[in-house]
Formats: structure tokens, sequence, C-alpha cells
């Protein structure tokens, strides 16, 4: 983002709803434990939704298709952290780092164990998942 909006640059890390309530005043034992923590649109708006819509998927539109959070999800905490290795692809040999880790689920993300072919069964289902919406041409 330019400057007005972003002085931090790159440097920016969004703390989420923790964030917002510092910054609104509320006390540390408020904001502290929502510290990154988003809402994001359903997965499936984003990807079958309108154009306007399927920009990416996570809070920060990192991810591009459903098959590469699917796969995320499933590996977060399998593969290493690509600032740790020499040749860093992410989502084939390591994930970066991530930019709040204070409240990462560990118990329902990271190492679930999916095959590709799994993997892929999930994208497959969530892709049903449409409400028809087309556009006109």
């Amino acid at each position: 983002m330019p400057a007005p909006w972003n002085p931090e640059g790159a440097a920016f890390v969004d703390t989420g709803l923790g964030g917002y309530l510092k910054e609104a005043g509320h006390k540390a034992s408020v904001y502290e434990p929502e510290i990154g923590k988003f809402k994001v649109p359903r997965s499936e708006t984003r990807i079958s939704g309108p154009p306007r819509l399927r920009k990416g998927l996570g809070h920060n539109g990192y991810f591009k298709s459903l098959k590469e959070i699917v796969h995320f999800y499933n590996t977060r905490d399998v593969l290493p952290r690509c600032e740790k290795i020499s040749d860093p692809r992410p989502g084939v040999n390591c994930w970066p780092e991530p930019e709040v880790s204070s409240n990462l689920n560990k118990e329902e993300l990271g190492n679930l164990g999916l095959t590709e072919d799994e993997e892929n069964a999930i994208v497959a289902f969530m892709k049903t998942l449409s409400d028809g919406y087309t556009t006109g041409k």
C-alpha cells in the first residue's frame, strides 16, 4: 500500500482484532488475547463468489487458490520455516513465519496428516459449495 495508508511498508504487521481493541483504548487484559485474530469471509464465497471477491484467501489474501490454503492447513507445522532454509519455496519445502504466533491454533490445524488425494477431495467438495452466482456478460 502507498505510504499515506501504510507508512511502515513491508514491515507492517496487522495485529487484527487485538490491534483494533488496543487502539480503541481497551485494557491489555482485553486486547492481548485477541492479537492476531481475524474474521475472514467464508472460503467458498471467496472462491466461487462474485469476481470482485475472488482476490485471495486468508486475512491477508496470501493464498490464491483453495488448494493452497487446504495444503497450508494440512502442512503448516510439518514443513520448516522458509526463513531457515537456503532455497525457500513456500508450500513446497517451507512456510513463512506467522506474523503473530501468540495464538496459533495447533490443535485443529497445521499437521492434519492428509494425503494429496485427501487434500484434493476436500477442494473438490468445497468447490460444490456455491450459491450459483454467475456474472452477466
